[in-house]
């Protein structure tokens, strides 16, 4: 690009490998132009142009918040909040493992997620195939072939066939859906997204919403505690953690607070004209303490801990039940599908040919 910028977003596991780059190099007092320019040399592809982009800026005198704002395009606002947050504490080794905690519990949700996700798309998509074949090509014949023995087709046989013939107009929704929960997925491993609008989708699944807002509560809890720890003023801790889970509800609930926590307002009062649910009851009732009392942090991190392991649970009780829940009622609706439309009418056309 002409300005210098790499300009494409890098994935969660990409900012993973650069944040733990960067802890590294300042904790063992390395100068970060040269580290990064060889590890950018090291590394191939996007995270390698970056890495020898931030070397590049920082060797002609920029701050290292100076060159993460210059690729801001790729890289987080939540990033650079938090280097800002380091180096006016002093504390930047500290708040970039801080970070990748939180990064890392992010793609652990991620990928949990998508593990639930996985079978029952799966299975919906092969009952969506066998049901398109059967009201397109089986169910028409049968019908067809009624009326050439003199036997009316059973009702349900025709209701099948109509809706075939009418699947110019509603087959393709399947595969739209299946492209837009694909495109959501890919978007959700951009770090420069987080958890936007594409985990709108998944949210539709059963038990998807509470196995979500525990790993949102968990993520807003771990980085409301690193902010703070850092010295980052607590109206706009709130607001920057908040932003990061992507939950509109829960951001314009932060941005609520924050504005009247700024009027002077205590944390208590700014959260009583807050919506019951927005923020899970263990969370609200710690966010409730003024950060000057020094235990929010450790309470927020523990509270983190909590929904965290909470989530973990849904997840796998997700990954043991819902497979077979779907398996009931995918596999029951297209053996019902089936036995309308090819047993039940075989049998009907046989009963009547054995009666003439």
């Amino acid at each position: 690009m002409a300005d210098g910028r790499v300009g494409s977003s890098i994935s969660i596991d990409e900012l993973v490998l650069l944040n733990q780059e960067i802890a590294a190099l300042v904790r063992a007092g390395t100068p970060l132009e040269r580290g990064l320019l060889l590890a950018g040399r090291d590394v191939r592809g996007r995270l390698g142009r970056i890495a020898q982009a931030i070397s590049a800026r920082m060797s002609q005198g920029e701050s290292l918040l100076s060159a993460l704002e210059h690729e801001r395009d790729a890289i987080p606002p939540l990033y650079r909040a938090v280097v800002e947050a380091g180096v006016r504490s002093g504390r930047l080794p500290t708040a970039l493992e801080g970070l990748t905690r939180y990064v890392r519990g992010y793609s652990e949700a991620r990928s949990a997620i998508g593990i639930a996700l996985w079978y029952p798309i799966l299975i919906a998509s092969v009952a969506y195939g066998l049901f398109l074949g059967m009201s397109t090509l089986i169910a028409p014949r049968f019908v067809d072939a009624f009326p050439s023995l003199g036997i009316e087709p059973p009702a349900t046989l025709n209701l099948i066939s109509r809706v075939g013939r009418a699947s110019h107009v509603w087959w393709p929704v399947g595969p739209i859906l299946l492209i837009l929960i694909v495109i959501a997925w890919i978007v959700s491993g951009r770090a420069a997204r987080f958890q936007s609008w594409a985990w709108g989708l998944p949210r539709l699944m059963p038990g998807m919403k509470p196995l979500m807002a525990d790993y949102e509560t968990a993520n807003f809890a771990e980085l409301l505690a690193l902010l703070l720890e850092h010295s980052v003023p607590y109206p706009a801790a709130i607001v920057l953690a908040a932003q990061a889970t992507g939950d509109r509800a829960m951001i314009a609930a932060a941005t609520l607070v924050a504005a009247a926590l700024e009027r002077g307002q205590t944390p208590g009062a700014a959260l009583d004209g807050v919506k019951a649910g927005v923020f899970q009851p263990m969370l609200r009732w710690a966010m409730t303490s003024t950060p000057d009392s020094g235990s929010l942090p450790e309470s927020l991190a523990g509270m983190a801990d909590h929904y965290r392991s909470r989530a973990r649970h849904r997840a796998e009780a997700m990954r043991i039940f819902l497979p077979s829940l779907l398996l009931v009622v995918l596999g029951g609706g297209a053996a019902l599908v089936y036995g309308l439309s090819l047993f039940l009418p075989l049998v009907d056309l046989l009963t009547k040919l054995s009666f003439e």
